[in-house]
């Protein structure tokens, strides 16, 4: 892999931007595009999107798979969105947060050589595709100290076993870059990566954003059958 795009010294990350940098660098909100959280789905100009990355990714999932996801919801769910959290916040250079029984996963994550002087163009960046009625949000859109614009998922885990297992998100990736893509023209992604936070330690994979997007119109036509045969069965 050509590492020549990463900050390789991983001394204690964020000596980028203050608050008020960030606020100047961040990409502007794509007008019309409302997430609502209390049903955690998207409008656009008033039209209600039924279709996200997560749901054309999960039709691949078998119910076993599933099934154990929702008997651990109340496990990695806090996890996830308290280290999500951490994260927003530590990029936008506001306060850091106290991530109390989670700081095993925060504090390698505050010290992850990505972060160290970048800028940020985006966090949780709400993203859509008109054309396929589809909407979600990017953890964070950077641009490395080496000039390097990076696109990235932040993924947490529960053990360093398991960070060592975890593959890289690069379907998901490729669904947030084609709507990145359409929403923001001028901005060419370089690099996609998966950050994955354990308790102890932060791993950074990184991937090209072809194969990101191969994966996700891999997964998408394989989606979008699927749902053309069930409204076929349905008669519609």
């Amino acid at each position: 892999m050509d590492v020549n795009w990463q900050q390789v010294n991983p001394l204690h990350a964020l000596s980028c931007m203050s608050y008020a940098e960030t606020m100047q660098s961040l990409l502007p909100p794509i007008e019309g595009l409302i997430f609502d959280p209390k049903v955690h789905r998207y409008q656009i100009d008033g039209v209600w999107l039924t279709v996200s990355p997560t749901k054309v990714l999960s039709q691949e999932m078998s119910n076993e798979v599933k099934q154990r996801i929702e008997e651990t919801r109340h496990i990695w769910e806090p996890r996830g969105n308290t280290v999500h959290n951490y994260l927003e916040q530590l990029l936008l250079g506001a306060a850091e947060l106290n991530a109390g029984e989670y700081t095993d996963w925060t504090s390698p994550l505050r010290d992850c050589w990505l972060w160290k002087d970048c800028t940020v163009y985006g966090v949780e960046m709400r993203l859509v595709d008109r054309k396929r009625r589809m909407a979600g949000s990017c953890d964070f859109l950077i641009k490395t100290a080496r000039g390097t614009m990076v696109l990235g998922d932040l993924k947490t885990v529960s053990s360093i076993e398991a960070l060592k297992r975890r593959k890289p998100a690069e379907a998901q990736l490729g669904a947030y870059l084609r709507m990145l893509n359409q929403c923001y023209r001028e901005i060419h992604v370089e690099r996609c990566v998966t950050v994955v936070a354990a308790p102890g330690e932060t791993k950074v994979i990184a991937s090209e954003p072809d194969v990101c997007s191969h994966e996700w119109e891999d997964a998408w036509e394989k989606w979008k059958a699927a749902q053309d045969v069930e409204h076929a069965c349905l008669g519609f």
